[in-house]
């Protein structure tokens, strides 16, 4: 019982930090920003790849969002505690790294972000148009698709490799986020999962 209060705790004060570092990254961007289009100084247009030779969807964000909801669906089904643990913490970990690499260096955003849209609890928890280093889309995905494979819920390596060639698909032909953002959350993620594996389980 003890550990499933320290659990709780652990996850509560995490989700104050979350809120502050994700604000602060969003506050600080938009200001910089923002102050540097009021002083007529030009504002750098990011140099992407995948950006350049990708097709652009506009607004359409969701569309990201809905990798999602689709990859939660076995999670759902398989209704395992130790799943959930698993996925939980190493979504804490992975979340806590990016928490700290979105205000070391704070990318311009898509032109077609509008900070204003997004009410103050989404930027809090969800982040809006600064929060870049690295994906927490892809990341979220990708530490699924790797506890499923573990787990023998996903058995087909080509299946997980297009699975996540999809989701990074999606990301950045909605432009929201670059192409640095997905490498970083890849190499971020497998790292954890594999010091996870290496000396939790």
């Amino acid at each position: 019982m003890n550990k499933i209060y320290n659990i709780i705790l652990i996850i509560i004060i995490y989700f104050f930090f979350h809120c502050i570092m994700n604000n602060y990254a969003q506050n600080e961007g938009e200001k910089f920003y923002t102050n540097r289009i009021y002083k007529k100084k030009v504002v750098p247009k990011v140099y992407d790849i995948m950006h350049k030779y990708l097709p652009e969807i506009k607004n359409s964000e969701w569309v990201a969002n809905i990798m999602i909801g689709l990859s939660l669906i076995p999670l759902i089904i398989e209704y395992n505690l130790q799943l959930y643990l698993e996925f939980g913490l190493l979504l804490l970990i992975v979340n806590f790294i990016r928490d700290i690499t979105i205000n070391l260096t704070i990318l311009p955003k898509n032109k077609d972000c509008d900070l204003n849209k997004h009410s103050e609890t989404y930027k809090q928890l969800a982040g809006a148009c600064y929060d870049k280093i690295f994906s927490g889309h892809f990341a979220f995905i990708y530490l699924l698709s790797l506890i499923y494979y573990n787990n023998s819920i996903i058995t087909n390596l080509p299946f997980l490799i297009i699975w996540n060639l999809i989701n990074t698909f999606l990301i950045l032909t909605v432009r929201s986020h670059y192409t640095i953002d997905i490498l970083v959350s890849y190499f971020v993620c497998t790292l954890v999962y594999i010091q996870y594996n290496k000396f939790i389980l």
